[in-house]
C-alpha cells in the first residue's frame, strides 16, 4: 500500500496558478500609455480606435504569455499521463498523452502563426515549470499501489486538472479580449478556438466526475471505465498522429521497447 502524501499537493504544483489575474496590467502597461488600470477598466488606444496598427510589443507580449502557458501545460499534462500510468489506469493515461499531443501541435501553430501574421519570431522565455507530483511518490513503485488508494488519488487528479484547464481558459480569455480590442480579429480568432478547445476539455473532465461522483468513486468504476477510454483514444491517437504507422515495418528493437497499455 502507498502511503505517500498527497495533501500538500495544491502548494506543490503550479507556482503560477494565481498570476493570470495579473495578465492584463502586464500586458496593457502603465497607465499613461495605455489603457489599463483597475479603476478605469480597459479603453482602446487612439491608435486602435482609428483601425491603426497595433503595438508590435502589445502583440509579442500577448503572444509570449500564451505560449508560457501553453509550455506549462505540455509539463502539466506530461506529468499527469505519468501519474495516470503510475497508477496503473491506461486509459486515463491514453486520454493524456493524446490532449499532450494536441497541445505540442497547438504550440507550434501559435508559433507559425505569429511569425505569418506578424513577420516575427517569439523570443525564448525561461519558464517555470508546474510541480504536479510530488516528490516522495519517487520512494514508490507501481508494486506498492493498490485499489484502497486509487479513488483518493483519482478525485484529486481530477480536480487539479479541472483547476489547470479553468485557469488556462481565462488567461485565453484575457488574450482574446486584448487581441479583439486592438482590431486583431484574425488573432483573435485564432485564440476563440483555442478557447473552445479547453471547453471541450472541461467538459471531457466534467464527464468523468460526473460517472465516478455517482457512485462514490468505487475502485471498480474507475476501473472499470479504462478500457473504454484506453480504447477510445488509442484509435485516435492513431488516427491523428500515426497515419502511416501500417506501412513501415515493426523493428525488433522496437518490439523489445514496448510496454504494456501502450
Amino acid at each position: 500500500m502507498m502511503n505517500g502524501n498527497y495533501n500538500d499537493m495544491p502548494d506543490r504544483r503550479m507556482p503560477d496558478m494565481d498570476r493570470h489575474d495579473e495578465m492584463r496590467e502586464r500586458l496593457m502597461g502603465k497607465e499613461s500609455q495605455g489603457t489599463y488600470t483597475p479603476e478605469r477598466g480597459m479603453n482602446r488606444d487612439m491608435h486602435m480606435r482609428t483601425g491603426a496598427k497595433a503595438d508590435p510589443q502589445m502583440v509579442e507580449q500577448i503572444y509570449s504569455e500564451i505560449d508560457e502557458r501553453m509550455g506549462k501545460g505540455l509539463c502539466f499534462h506530461e506529468q499527469l499521463a505519468d501519474y495516470f500510468c503510475f497508477l496503473g489506469l491506461q486509459g486515463f493515461k491514453r486520454m493524456l498523452e493524446y490532449q499532450y499531443m494536441n497541445e505540442c501541435a497547438d504550440k507550434r501553430k501559435l508559433h507559425r502563426r505569429y511569425i505569418d501574421m506578424h513577420h516575427r519570431i517569439l523570443p525564448v522565455r525561461q519558464i517555470q515549470a508546474p510541480v504536479f507530483i510530488p516528490q516522495s511518490w519517487s520512494n514508490y513503485t507501481t508494486e506498492n499501489i493498490d485499489d484502497t488508494v486509487i479513488p483518493k488519488f483519482v478525485k484529486s487528479a481530477l480536480s487539479e486538472w479541472k483547476s489547470w484547464e479553468e485557469g488556462t481558459k481565462q488567461v485565453y480569455e484575457e488574450a482574446w479580449n486584448m487581441l479583439k480590442d486592438a482590431g486583431l480579429a484574425t488573432d483573435a480568432g485564432h485564440i476563440k478556438h483555442m478557447i473552445k478547445d479547453v471547453e471541450k476539455e472541461l467538459k471531457d473532465i466534467h464527464r468523468i466526475a460526473e460517472t465516478l461522483n455517482g457512485t462514490g468513486y468505487d475502485v471498480n468504476m474507475i476501473h472499470g471505465i479504462q478500457d473504454k477510454y484506453h480504447e477510445k483514444y488509442k484509435s485516435k491517437y492513431n488516427e491523428k498522429y500515426k497515419k502511416n504507422k501500417t506501412k513501415e515495418p515493426i523493428t525488433a528493437e522496437w518490439d523489445r521497447t514496448r510496454r504494456i497499455g501502450y
